[in-house]
């Protein structure tokens, strides 16, 4: 179970949204786009918001889409994770099923991080630094 205390104001969501290190979509339970954030979506047209979810992927990944979606609502899966190597670089894509206190579907969340930089890691620094 995750734990949440406290809460934030609107402006203050929009900030941490804009501050996580990874890019962020979320569409409700009938496959609408209602939010992105972050450097993947900055090409997107703006016009995908209010729209289903499919209009803003490519063909090639529309069955496996279509797939996770059935999964989810279904309620056999609750995360989808994917990665590719484009450009030098490693992008890693995980889907979560959004579900309500009582476990009924509301989305779909994507999260997608540039984790190229994470294969350089090596020993350890407990203590966040430079």
């Amino acid at each position: 179970m995750l734990w949440q205390r406290g809460s934030l104001s609107a402006e203050q969501v929009d900030l941490v949204m804009r501050h996580l290190p990874c890019d962020v979509s979320f569409a409700d339970e009938d496959d609408t786009l209602l939010y992105w954030s972050g450097d993947t979506y900055k090409t997107c047209d703006p016009r995908f918001i209010g729209r289903d979810v499919r209009d803003c992927h490519p063909a090639e990944s529309l069955e496996m889409l279509e797939t996770i979606l059935g999964e989810f609502k279904a309620g056999r899966h609750d995360v989808a994770e994917g990665w590719e190597s484009k450009k030098g670089r490693l992008k890693y894509t995980r889907y979560t099923a959004v579900r309500d206190a009582d476990g009924t579907y509301k989305g779909i969340l994507e999260i997608g991080m540039d984790v190229t930089d994470f294969h350089t890691l090596s020993g350890e620094q407990k203590m966040p630094g430079w």
